[in-house]
């Protein structure tokens, strides 16, 4: 371990709208760490170096396709084969005749025909070790979880991550690997074998920020890569020296299905305090008036989320009521679609998509609306144990809720009394109790509640979760201090 512990920090996806990992990282540079941030970007995007707040490095890199050596050799093999035939063919109609021309036709005919002999031979020895190769791979999936699961095949973004990442986590030399998820798996356990190899004591932190395993089924996707995804959570969490997650039954969940021995440290998805400062809020961008009712959702497009519920909940609103949506990113391709479903219940005129902005602006852009809104569908393990970080967003904003009757997050509203519960997936009762919650004045508990759920609240738990795996004497961040920017912009 080195006098000030290096933790690299990295997900499959860039850092730019991930507010935890950036949050971990200026939590560990207050607390005496060294971190740095990978951000993976997409194929054929950013590369280089930036700094987030206070001099933390991110390196932003593109992700590269995992070469197919095996499949690219045999295709390769079988083209040249073919090519030969070609040739040898050629030759043959011209060997008929019985000119000069015709005799070294028949010359050049024999001599492709050794080689296509001799191919064909090396053809058969290459595809005899494949099934050699593929042999030892079967023997090895009885001990690699990887493999058990054909990862490569049914999740292949993982073995990108994984030609990706790899080479650089090891050339960084770091004390603690801090892994955001599941697909970075495959490519932390590489690095770990190959950085204990060369001596470095370095150890391995997961934060899991869901129950994957809970995910409704119509969030799931393609089955055999949801599987791989699990199978990658599973072959690694038990190796970690430390877990974390967002919130207490997700973490149940995880130490019962992985029979871990400790249960993962909880640490909420909050936003830090901080003074509200931006150029706009959503009602500027929506160019409505003081005087308009105002709700607002802000977060990720999906129809797995409630959205289709909360645009329909729009003609049970009151009449003047607008509903404005962040949408992240902005175009979005379900936008047209509930524009027209907008249409058919006759609130077209009242329903509006802004775009997103940076994330020091984002509470005063929020704090613009009246309302706030999180329509997740509960019903399903993952979303009735979460507890989304737009949630405390909103309260940090100043802003009631109105939320699904998610259990935990429905819990967390109702017990705090900072707004109303709606039935999931139905406009009616999202609709009545947005209007129950436009009716009642501003109340002093949202201001109270946003302050005990804070990030810098939870800093001296995540600091001493830290410095027990590294034996590091990292200090514990004073709330009072400011807390840094989140911003990720180019280096100087």
């Amino acid at each position: 371990m080195t006098d000030t512990p290096r933790v690299v920090l990295f997900r499959h996806a860039p850092v730019d709208i991930d507010s935890r990992v950036k949050k971990f990282a200026i939590t560990l540079q207050r607390a005496g760490y060294e971190p740095v941030v990978i951000s993976v970007e997409p194929l054929g995007g950013t590369a280089g170096e930036f700094v987030l707040g206070d001099g933390i490095r991110v390196i932003r890199v593109p992700l590269q396709n995992a070469p197919q050596k095996t499949v690219r050799l045999r295709r390769d093999n079988l083209e040249a084969r073919r090519a030969l035939h070609r040739r040898r063919a050629a030759y043959r109609e011209r060997v008929r005749g019985a000119d000069a021309a015709s005799a070294k036709a028949g010359a050049k005919w024999a001599l492709t025909t050794a080689k296509v002999a001799a191919l064909k031979a090396a053809s058969v020895a290459s595809e005899a070790s494949f099934r050699i190769q593929r042999a030892v791979a079967h023997r090895a999936s009885l001990r690699d979880p990887f493999v058990a699961a054909a990862v490569e095949r049914n999740l292949p973004v993982v073995s990108d991550v994984t030609h990706t990442l790899t080479d650089l986590l090891v050339e960084l030399k770091p004390d603690v690997l801090h892994a955001h998820h599941p697909q970075v798996l495959l490519a932390t356990r590489e690095a770990l074998k190959q950085l204990r190899a060369q001596g470095v004591d370095v150890k391995f932190y997961y934060d899991a920020r869901e129950n994957f395993a809970g995910i409704p089924a119509k969030e799931q996707g393609n089955q055999a890569a949801h599987q791989a995804l699990l199978a990658c959570e599973a072959a690694m969490i038990g190796e970690a020296d430390a877990v974390s997650t967002v919130s207490e039954p997700i973490a149940e969940v995880l130490q019962k299905n992985n029979h871990l021995g400790d249960k993962p440290s909880v640490f909420l998805n909050m936003p830090p305090l901080g003074e509200l400062t931006g150029p706009t809020t959503v009602r500027e961008a929506a160019g409505l008036g003081d005087d308009v009712p105002l709700v607002v959702y802000s977060g990720t497009m999906s129809w797995a989320r409630g959205i289709e519920a909360m645009v329909e909940g729009i003609k049970h609103m009151p009449e003047d009521a607008h509903l404005v949506v962040v949408s992240v990113p902005l175009p979005h391709p379900m936008i047209p679609k509930l524009e027209l479903l907008a249409q058919q219940h006759g609130v077209a005129e009242r329903l509006h998509f802004v775009g997103p902005v940076s994330q020091n602006e984002l509470l005063h852009y929020l704090s613009g609306a009246d309302v706030a809104i999180h329509p997740l569908p509960g019903g399903s393990p993952n979303h009735d144990a979460a507890m989304p970080n737009k949630l405390f967003e909103y309260l940090h904003a100043g802003l009631p809720l109105v939320v699904s009757d998610a259990k935990l997050m429905a819990k967390f509203v109702s017990q705090q009394g900072v707004g109303r519960v709606f039935t999931s997936e139905d406009p009616e009762s999202l609709g009545k109790a947005v209007t129950s919650a436009l009716a009642e004045p501003p109340s002093q508990r949202v201001a109270e509640v946003a302050a005990a759920y804070s990030w810098q609240g939870q800093e001296g738990r995540i600091v001493e979760l830290y410095n027990s795996i590294t034996g590091y004497d990292g200090r514990t961040p004073r709330v009072d201090e400011p807390f840094g920017s989140l911003e990720v912009r180019p280096a100087p």
